[in-house]
């Protein structure tokens, strides 16, 4: 039996994706892929005040560095801001390791999202597509709870998630959370919508039959 997913997707949206072209003295010789010590990765994520709606960003973006510097090794300058919104699956269990898995799940999803825009803007470049890494989500969300807080940590007793956002992106997510409330009327239209409008269909479809 499949066990289902920490996390469903809702909502993922890209307030910012900017490509920009270097000329490195042999571009025939640059690698394909960038290089993660050039690139600034954060990552935050949080839950609303149910406990049952979870919100992540991930921002990756190529180091402040010279002109000169930048042309010698790479052939792009990236930066990029991917956000979501996801359903939590079984809200009731908030332990370490359930917590754990749901940032993971969320910046796995972010980082493969964000690594797709930049093959797809990159491909379109004169040096053709250049691939983001595999990012090892030790370096992104930290490492998994040590055993002993495991075997210490309640199950479906907390009543809030003991996550934090991280301070480098928090600052952006509420913009991101403003534009989606902007765009959608409200984070509670942009979450329940399309299920109310699915839920009145259904049931115009009933009262039809009748």
């Amino acid at each position: 039996m499949m066990r289902s997913s920490p996390l469903r997707l809702k909502q993922l949206f890209f307030p910012q994706v900017s490509v920009k072209t270097l000329v490195p003295p042999a571009p025939e010789k640059a690698a394909r892929e960038l290089d993660l010590d050039d690139l600034d990765i954060s990552f935050a994520f949080d839950f609303d005040a149910t406990g049952k709606i979870a919100n992540a960003g991930v921002k990756i973006a190529t180091k402040d560095k010279t002109a000169e510097a930048l042309d010698q090794n790479n052939l792009y300058k990236v930066q990029i801001e991917a956000y979501a919104n996801f359903e939590v699956v079984s809200p009731e269990h908030t332990d370490a390791l359930a917590v754990y898995l749901r940032k993971f799940a969320a910046a796995a999803a972010l980082i493969g999202a964000a690594r797709e825009q930049i093959a797809l803007m990159t491909a379109r470049g004169p040096w053709g597509i250049v691939m983001l890494p595999i990012i090892s989500m030790d370096r992104v969300v930290g490492p998994p709870p040590k055993q002993e807080v495991l075997a210490a940590a309640p199950i479906a007793k907390a009543k809030k998630s003991p996550a934090k956002p991280a301070s480098e992106t928090v600052g952006a997510m509420l913009e991101a959370r403003e534009m989606t409330a902007a765009r959608y009327g409200s984070a509670k239209e942009l979450i329940d919508g399309p299920d109310k409008k699915a839920g009145k269909g259904k049931a115009g479809a009933s009262a039809k039959k009748i």
